[in-house]
């Protein structure tokens, strides 16, 4: 299973809205807040993600 990374949240958006997500997994390395990141995950079935994960020390404040 493939890797795709996000550098932001628009690459992320970009790429869910042009189904380049669909059925990888997802790791995300740029700085967000709490909400920002259950945001991210409400979008996995949408976007069809197999799984979410988060570089855990860039957490924004």
């Amino acid at each position: 299973m493939r890797t795709v990374i996000c550098n932001s949240l628009q690459s992320f958006w970009d790429m869910g809205d042009h189904q380049f997500l669909e059925g990888h997994n997802v790791h995300c390395v740029f700085p967000m807040s709490e909400q920002v990141k259950n945001f991210i995950l409400e979008c996995q079935s949408r976007y069809k993600i197999h799984t979410i994960t988060f570089t855990s020390n860039l957490q924004g404040q």
